[in-house]
């Protein structure tokens, strides 16, 4: 069933209506152009119609979600848009990975920090992973290792930079 432009879909039944004043001959087609009439083909109505409804699926249908109600069943079912926000996506837990860096590089630096970490002293190892890894305050630290925080400073000092000598330029 072709559409006019001007044509409005009634709340109520949910089919088109055209207004009465813009009602015209079966035969003859037209398009609305800045408001006024424009008599064209049908191969070329049929064709512009077919191209608005196809941008009006992709700029909104494709976006939002609809309900689908099962009479029969008596089911309500919820089908989500396909297209989605980046912000939606992050409250619902997604991840993505960091625009600069591959999956690749990053397990290749995570095994590298790992294996120059293992190559520290025991105490220097204590304390890198009471205040990096499980991110206790420098007291917390210093409660845990049984140290003064000057000693707790040093060790981190002298730790980092031996890191930085294993690990390069580079990381």
């Amino acid at each position: 069933m072709e559409v006019p432009f001007s044509a409005f879909r009634d709340p109520v039944t949910s089919q088109f209506r055209i207004p009465e004043e813009e009602k015209m001959e079966e035969n003859e087609f037209y398009l609305y152009i800045e408001g006024k009439p424009v008599r064209v083909s049908r191969e070329v109505y049929q064709e512009y119609y077919r191209g608005e409804r196809k941008e009006r699926y992709f700029m909104q249908e494709l976006k939002r979600g609809r309900t689908v109600v099962d009479p029969e069943k008596q089911t309500v079912v919820f089908i989500p848009g396909r297209e989605d926000s980046y912000e939606r996506l992050l409250e619902a837990g997604g991840e993505f990975a960091s625009p600069g860096e591959s999956l690749e590089e990053r397990m290749l630096r995570s095994v590298l920090l790992e294996q120059a970490l293992m190559r520290l002293p025991s105490e220097e190892q204590d304390v890198l992973r009471e205040l990096y890894r499980l991110g206790k305050t420098e007291r917390e630290a210093c409660d845990v290792l049984h140290m003064a925080k000057t000693t707790l400073h040093r060790r981190r000092d002298q730790a980092l930079d031996r890191l930085r000598k294993l690990l390069g330029e580079n990381f």
